[in-house]
């Protein structure tokens, strides 16, 4: 059989996720190319700030606005989907948690679009919501552990058969020296590049923006469920299953900062702590505020600093033709980036219909 080639652009969860949803599907042959790939890295050495999958939480709260029903139909799919993965392979590093999300006041005073949509879901009565909180929610939900999920989809998608290549691209249509010379049929192009699409040629999207994000990976092994809160002390807490806890945050539009900034360390640590008692032990309940934060703080493995890729005007997910330079021949380049800081949480989804997009060409 004669496949149809693909060559991902890409190697962060939307790329990993698109390549092995058609490498599955047994009628393409998918190769990825990319500048970052997971587990390539010597020991001990740190991924770039500038590929942003590897610095992420990560877990599924929704993201999506009440009136995005896109988003909210691609973070449902991607919910339920990753409850099958982690009920039948827990290897992934995705596991099932209890989520609480902490509303200090509601948006537009409308309760959340997915109140009805996911498991086990509850609305807290006044009693057990915190001081400065107006409307939480209690619901199931699933805990990411970024490396391990990560090396997962790699590990998958090879085992398949796909093919990963680590280099860079100057332009677009270097992607198609990938796409396999054993194949008469032109290949497919899909852009994952995220905030690599701003220099891109052939892309050179500037509507591609960086918004910072700071966290903490504590160790934290008694901490086992997910919360957030939402306002003007925003912070968050993930467990990663591994006694480790993934602490933030920030969302700081148009930063390129990659040192730590130790005063939203601190912040951090505050916030999370008064979210989360059982980030320490319960020997230590009894410390002073100030030395819960110390001892907290002791318990820091490193500081991260990452870009979620934000795009103007939101993701871009479409088909676009172009004239390869050298043969002068047409080729398609399905365009699937600029997913900020809900890529885990919409990456199946996507996958999904970046892989229905192809079946209708």
């Amino acid at each position: 059989m004669n496949k149809q080639p693909v060559v991902v652009v890409g190697a962060g969860v939307i790329g990993l996720s698109v390549a092995n949803q058609l490498q599955e599907d047994g009628k393409y042959n998918v190769t990825i190319v990319a500048e970052h790939v997971p587990d390539s890295l010597p020991a001990g050495t740190r991924e770039s700030t500038g590929w942003a999958s590897p610095w992420a939480g990560a877990h599924w709260r929704a993201w999506s606005s009440n009136w995005d029903h896109w988003v909210q139909d691609m973070e449902l799919q991607t919910y339920h989907l990753m409850n099958e993965i982690a009920e039948r392979t827990p290897e992934s590093g995705i596991s099932k948690a209890q989520g609480l999300d902490y509303f200090e006041t509601l948006p537009d005073g409308e309760r959340p679009w997915y109140v009805s949509k996911v498991n086990d879901i509850r609305e807290l009565p006044a009693g057990e919501l915190p001081p400065g909180i107006t409307y939480g929610l209690e619901y199931s939900t699933v805990l990411i552990n970024v490396p391990q999920y990560l090396t997962y989809l790699k590990n998958k998608f090879e085992g398949l058969g796909g093919t990963i290549e680590q280099r860079s691209l100057d332009h677009i249509e270097e992607s198609l020296l990938f796409g396999g010379e054993s194949s008469d049929k032109t290949p497919i192009v899909v852009n994952c590049a995220a905030l690599g699409n701003r220099v891109l040629g052939g892309v050179c999207d500037l509507s591609m923006r960086p918004v910072r994000g700071q966290t903490l990976v504590v160790n934290a092994p008694d901490a086992k469920r997910t919360l957030t809160r939402l306002g003007s002390q925003f912070g968050y807490v993930i467990p990663r299953g591994d006694g480790t806890v993934v602490l933030g945050g920030t969302a700081e539009a148009g930063s390129w900062e990659e040192e730590e900034d130790r005063q939203t360390t601190q912040r951090i640590l505050q916030r999370t702590l008064a979210l989360e008692p059982s980030l320490l032990p319960p020997s230590m309940l009894g410390l002073s505020e100030s030395e819960r934060v110390r001892e907290l703080q002791a318990s820091v493995i490193y500081v991260g600093v990452g870009f979620r890729p934000m795009r103007e005007g939101g993701v871009r997910l479409e088909a676009q033709e172009y004239v390869d330079s050298v043969s002068a021949k047409p080729f398609t380049v399905i365009h699937c980036y600029g997913h900020a800081g809900f890529g885990y949480q919409t990456s199946l989804g996507y996958a999904r219909r970046v892989r229905e997009m192809i079946e209708s060409m």
